[in-house]
């Protein structure tokens, strides 16, 4: 049996080993580099206030439909007031001034949502052409927007933003740095090539089965130095000599790291459902009322939040225990809550009493303005303070958004343990003092150091095991 295990380790060594390897050195470079994101405060930045002269109609099929305004959202669209509906899915957007559906954006507008990002700097937007996915937009969160232009800012940086030919909406961003940097960083860490990718259903598989094979690689081989050191006479503690006695030592020591970081980059996929949580379906209709919002209510409150509220680059729909609210966002970030005539609505005591008895907490939520163990940010991913908390009994905690309650994050018991098994295990993020810098990129880097040597020294060992075995059997 050790005999079969030792071969295990070492076959498996050969294969395994080498993309255990890229993993280490692509994780150094995403601890400085993320994989690209268009932050929604630098959307919110470069969109221009909504104009609204001559709004705002609708089509005809709307006014008396079901569809309620929950979801809602209004920007502009070169120069023009448009609707999203985010209740019915469809990304397509309204022309507000001749109360249309707008059946696809031009070239031409898309060059004027790109133009934008351009305020200030010099550089000429060109668009490079209409494409359906490429490398920074494999996902499948891109789906409901494609095909999206893909258009050069002409900057410095080589920036390229992507524009949703579907909505008009800026999607992506990209800098020729972080172009650069993501091939030597989260596409082979996450094996995030566009063809595999595309496949959701086939990578998926791919990075469970192989990150399961890690694992079991790095725990056999734990067993295998913890089993050859106890067996060796007084006075030695292993039987290896040169690159065998680096990976024994490497192994001892950071073998442990090997293991909980392979494991924790397999639960990030979240295999099989094991740590998906329950979601908040339920929580959200409670919240919102179960009074429909219909979609026509919007036509006479349009009006009086332009003139409360003409500055907003964005105005969304929150609705709160069946009554109809805005939060208008300005391009500076700031936030405000309005009724549905106009008139500034902040969350007040009725409210907090409300959200708390529709989320079944233990008291009022409280106002956090400090991070805690489960809303936090980490480097690059922020998260925005203050928000409400509230408690269960059973342990499961909410986070609101202070301006309109809704509800931005759920931890119940499986998500909980995905935060403290992924992101704890992976990242290194147990707390707040851990994670600040530069202790936390001293402590990663040592110990991504140590696993790397484990992750070489092994694979160099079954390289010359197959290249000795092959000169072997030519001679």
């Amino acid at each position: 049996m050790s005999r079969l295990i030792l071969l295990a380790h070492r076959y498996l060594g050969i294969g395994v080993g080498v993309v255990m390897v890229m993993w280490c050195l692509s994780g150094v470079v995403m601890m400085y580099v993320a994989y690209p994101a268009l932050d929604e405060s630098a959307r919110l930045k470069a969109l221009e206030p909504i104009v609204w002269n001559g709004c705002c109609k609708f089509p005809a099929a709307l006014r008396d439909s079901p569809e309620t305004a929950a979801g809602s959202a209004i920007e502009t669209l070169a120069g023009r007031p448009v609707l999203f509906l985010g209740a019915s899915q469809d990304v397509r957007p309204i022309d507000l001034l001749t109360g249309s559906w707008i059946e696809g954006v031009t070239a031409l507008q898309a060059t004027d949502t790109a133009r934008r990002f351009t305020a200030g700097a010099q550089g000429h937007p060109e668009v490079l052409g209409l494409i359906d996915r490429d490398q920074w937009t494999v996902s499948g969160d891109f789906n409901s927007q494609r095909p999206l232009y893909r258009i050069a800012l002409g900057d410095a940086a080589g920036t390229e933003l992507y524009v949703s030919s579907i909505s008009g909406r800026a999607v992506q961003i990209t800098t020729a740095r972080v172009r650069f940097w993501n091939w030597l960083g989260a596409v082979p860490h996450w094996l995030y090539f566009t063809e595999l990718r595309r496949h959701a259903g086939l990578w998926s598989q791919i990075v469970i089965y192989t990150s399961l094979l890690g694992c079991f690689l790095a725990g056999i081989g734990i067993y295998l130095g913890i089993r050859q050191m106890t067996a060796q006479p007084p006075g030695r503690w292993s039987p290896y000599a040169g690159f065998n006695l680096w990976h024994h030592i490497a192994g001892l020591v950071f073998g442990i790291f090997t293991l909980t970081w392979v494991l924790s980059g397999l639960l990030s996929m979240n295999p099989w459902g094991w740590l998906e949580g329950a979601g908040a379906h339920a929580e959200n209709a409670r919240l919102q009322g179960a009074s429909a919002v219909p979609v026509a209510r919007l036509t006479s409150a349009l009006q009086s939040l332009a003139d409360a509220h003409p500055m907003a680059v964005t105005l969304k729909s929150a609705p709160l225990n069946g009554r109809l609210y805005f939060v208008a966002n300005s391009a500076s970030g700031e936030r405000q809550r309005l009724d549905a005539d106009g008139v500034p609505a902040p969350l007040d005591r009725a409210d907090l009493e409300f959200l708390s008895a529709a989320l079944q907490g233990m008291a009022v939520p409280e106002l956090m303005t400090q991070e805690d163990n489960f809303y936090f940010s980490h480097h690059q991913e922020r998260v925005t303070l203050p928000v409400y908390r509230t408690l269960l009994p059973s342990g499961t905690r909410y986070y609101l958004d202070p301006a309109s309650g809704s509800l931005l994050a759920k931890f119940d018991a499986q998500v909980k343990a995905y935060r403290w098994l992924h992101q704890g295990l992976h990242r290194l993020d147990f707390s707040a003092p851990l994670r600040a810098r530069p202790q936390w990129d001293a402590v990663m880097l040592l110990l991504m150091t140590g696993v790397t040597t484990v992750c070489v020294t092994g694979a160099i060992l079954g390289y010359r095991r197959v290249t000795r075995k092959a000169a072997a059997i030519k001679s």
